[in-house]
């Protein structure tokens, strides 16, 4: 049913948590494949991958690129979660996902609608807190994700999605496919800080821009928006 693409950069701690994660669903057979699309690492993160029976590939280029060369050496998934390493999909997540691909493959809407996890943050600070309640309302009213939700989309919609040219980041493919057709699971996806100095936690200005860029406010240029 499903094929999962992480993108990585030296993400040897991260994509082991992100994988142990994912067991589960493998057990259950919703999970056909993993793909691994590294750009340059030079830690251990090969050895992580291949240990855990992925497909590890190498590639650069754009997000969209890279997704693209994922995608294009997967054995025909018709469903697709692009999801990036230091992220946690909290219990039996697959199981939602599982009911929610059926009930759009029933209304035959596969090329159309898409699915993303509600934000958390492996943090107890009432920063996390109110990071988390931003990019809910952000995703939940307004169908803006950032990358840490993940983004689950048919092999279709994927195609229709690049009938109009490159995707090159994951804003880009948020626009194809319309913030109309984007769905919130209940299920988290929850960021791991990445180290002692990094929580992955975004900053105030952070927040501000995506939920300005939500609202179809203008954003400045400078530090650009989550997810580009």
């Amino acid at each position: 049913m499903l094929s999962v693409v992480i993108l990585t950069d030296n993400s040897e701690e991260g994509l082991a948590r992100t994988l142990a994660s994912l067991v589960s669903a493998a057990a259950e057979g919703v999970i056909r494949e993993v793909v691994v699309v590294d750009d340059g690492s030079v830690d251990g993160t090969s050895k992580v991958a291949e240990a855990a029976g992925c497909l590890f590939l190498r590639g650069q280029g754009t997000w969209g690129e890279r997704i693209g060369h994922a995608i294009g050496a997967m054995r025909r998934a018709p469903w697709i979660l692009v999801l990036p390493p230091h992220v946690l999909l909290e219990g039996e997540w697959f199981r939602e996902l599982s009911a929610f691909i059926e009930r759009i493959e029933r209304a035959n809407r596969s090329e159309a609608i898409a699915a993303t996890f509600r934000p958390a943050y492996d943090d107890f600070g009432t920063r996390a807190r109110i990071a988390e309640r931003t990019l809910s309302v952000c995703s939940g009213l307004f169908g803006l994700p950032v990358p840490e939700q993940g983004l689950v989309f048919s092999r279709r919609l994927w195609d229709r999605a690049r009938q109009t040219g490159g995707v090159p980041h994951f804003n880009s493919l948020v626009r194809r496919i319309g913030r109309r057709q984007i769905r919130m699971l209940r299920a988290r996806a929850v960021v791991i800080a990445r180290g002692p100095e990094t929580s992955g936690i975004p900053s105030v200005a952070a927040l501000t821009r995506h939920a300005f860029a939500a609202l179809g406010l203008p954003v400045k240029a400078s530090g650009g928006r989550m997810g580009e």
